[in-house]
């Protein structure tokens, strides 16, 4: 039996873990003095192949594989140019075929600081300058070594820096980071031994590979409308395993490119609508999956 990475909301990381709008933690719209935002989502992801190292293949005992995600996100301004993000999930996983039990519960809780360190004006337009930290670990002692384990049960620090330009409605953000992903320690006494990774005579402690992360986002931003597409790219920055038969999941270097879309649309007052749409086009140890989203924005959305 291989094992097969379910494809999580893994920007967890900060990667692993989504805000309403796209892949990633972070955006580059500040929340401002003391206002606050809060969303509600539901996602449904699914992929019926995956990617063995980077070889796209099917697996008639895992057939379709299903994870589906709430999302609690918010952020609140502590100054003009710094604020405060959480994140938490509930993630349920299953696989369509075979007898692998479903996995759910509460995945990982994911705190960041954003702070705007520089603000120049160009005309009418706007190019800002910001820098994040985050960090992110597991809310409760999930299994991490399963085919269809609803996160990788390690802690990881998140930190990096964009440019936000913005000119009337319309807007772009790129942003790169560096996630720094620790230790795990698997369920079970692995049968194989790697330098960094799991020694069967000194216990089950393994090394979950880093990342750094690409995000590039363009689109445009009212307050009552906001739309946009954005690409993302992930890439193991340190040595990882590949999928293959008595591989723990959590050891496996995962990387992928992405594509997809956001709009939110103002109901009345504080509150609207967000919907989100994304595919994976390309991937290293991932599931290739497709995910829909949909949830209520209580508070200003992005500008």
């Amino acid at each position: 039996m291989r094992f097969i990475p379910i494809l999580l909301f893994l920007g967890a990381w900060l990667v692993v873990i989504q805000p309403i709008r796209s892949q990633g933690l972070i955006d580059g719209f500040m929340r401002g003095d003391r206002k606050a935002n809060l969303s509600i989502t539901y996602s449904q992801e699914t992929y019926d192949s995956y990617y063995i190292n980077k070889t796209e293949t099917k697996d008639p005992n895992l057939g379709t594989v299903t994870s589906q995600v709430l999302n609690v996100y918010g952020s609140f301004g502590l100054g003009y140019d710094l604020d405060l993000i959480v994140s938490a999930p509930y993630i349920r996983n299953e696989a369509s075929a075979g007898y692998r039990q479903k996995q759910e519960g509460f995945q990982d809780v994911s705190a960041a600081l954003r702070w705007e360190a520089y603000d120049y004006k160009i005309g009418k337009s706007r190019l800002s300058w910001l820098f994040a930290l985050g960090y992110s670990m597991p809310m409760q002692n999930y299994i991490s070594d399963e085919l269809i384990a609803i996160g990788r049960g390690s802690s990881n620090w998140d930190g990096r820096t964009m440019l936000h330009f913005v000119g009337g409605p319309f807007f772009m953000t790129g942003q790169y980071g560096y996630i720094r992903r620790g230790q795990v320690t698997l369920d079970r006494v692995v049968n194989y031994y790697e330098p960094d990774q799991a020694n069967p005579n000194s216990g089950s402690k393994v090394n979950v590979p880093d990342v750094t992360e690409l995000i590039v986002r363009t689109g445009f931003a009212t307050r009552p409308f906001y739309a946009d597409v954005w690409y993302q790219q992930q890439t193991p920055y340190t040595k990882g395993t590949d999928i293959a038969p008595g591989i723990p999941f959590p050891t496996n270097a995962v990387g992928f490119s992405k594509v997809g879309a956001t709009v939110y649309l103002k109901l009345f007052g504080q509150i609207g609508l967000t919907a989100g749409y994304s595919t994976t086009i390309d991937g290293r140890n991932i599931g290739k999956s497709t995910r829909l989203t949909g949830g209520l924005v209580f508070g200003r959305f992005s500008k």
